[in-house]
């Protein structure tokens, strides 16, 4: 239930029935705490998140991988990276889990290298990555702009048996549309068009909307209509592509597009904390 309240994010819910499982005298295991700590950490409550470190100790909790890499997460979300990787560093089992959460938390935090250097000593360490630490790797290399270095660790895939899947391409896409090498991006999308999702389609039109390359932009366009996109977020790109270049009719086209599909633009959320409560609010827009 728990874990539940938490991937709808009902955080104040979910903390509050954790808090009833305390006073009713049951005792949380490592499935409790990790159904728990991604509510600290979509909030950036580290303060809360660090009360639930703490009782995994005073309360002698299992600590084993499975928690250790919710810590981590929580951590990195909450922007300490020092206390991920102490708790990456106390955890005397580690899986591939674990691996995956510190190699991400530096990657989100910018320190891209201590990210490569993780990922490049865990054969050492007898550890396999998997297509969750491909995904990691490569997100960073492409918020680095590490473009050489990204194309190089995405062609490794095959030879450490990890078949690439289409969150790898759409960091390969990302990769190269922020390094401005549109024209590539889009010769690869072409070549797994069949595979092709909104993250790819999203990040190829993020690029062509940074780089000015309305006509590359059209030209996938006019693929992607026909395709049954779930997502808005690669029409409102492309929506704005347009915009900018004073292209109304097809601002228009596109928004008749959505509303035929339904697909909608969902309202953002905030999270406020203060030293009495956590508060939820939904914003428009």
């Amino acid at each position: 239930m728990i874990a539940g309240f938490s991937r709808n994010h009902l955080y104040i819910e979910a903390i509050a029935l954790f808090r009833d499982m305390l006073a009713s005298g049951l005792q949380p295991n490592a499935v409790t705490i990790a159904g728990l700590l991604p509510c600290c950490g979509d909030c950036g409550s580290m303060h809360r998140g660090r009360q639930v470190h703490g009782l995994i100790y005073r309360r002698c909790l299992n600590f084993n991988a499975f928690t250790a890499s919710a810590l981590i997460d929580m951590y990195s979300k909450c922007g300490s990276v020092r206390n991920a990787r102490l708790v990456f560093d106390q955890t005397m089992e580690k899986n591939v889990a674990s691996w995956n959460a510190m190699i991400g938390c530096y990657g989100k935090h910018g320190l891209v290298g201590e990210s490569i250097r993780l990922f490049e000593s865990m054969r050492d360490e007898g550890m396999e990555a998997n297509q969750v630490t491909f995904t990691s790797i490569l997100s960073a290399c492409s918020h680095a702009g590490l473009v050489e270095k990204g194309l190089k660790i995405f062609s490794s895939m095959a030879g450490r048996g990890v078949e690439p899947c289409k969150e790898h391409y759409a960091c390969v896409v990302d990769l190269l549309c922020r390094a401005g090498r549109v024209p590539e991006a889009y010769e690869m999308v072409e070549g797994i068009f069949e595979e092709v999702n909104d993250s790819i389609i999203g990040a190829f039109f993020n690029g062509c909307r940074i780089h000015g390359e309305i006509d590359i932009a059209r030209k996938m366009a006019e693929k992607i209509l026909r395709m049954e996109l779930k997502r808005p977020g690669g029409y409102v790109t492309l929506s704005n592509i347009y915009a900018a270049d004073g292209r109304w009719d097809w601002v228009e086209r596109l928004r008749n597009v959505m509303k035929h599909k339904r697909v909608y633009k969902k309202a953002g959320v905030s999270c406020l904390q203060s030293p009495a409560k956590l508060t939820i609010l939904d914003i428009p827009t």
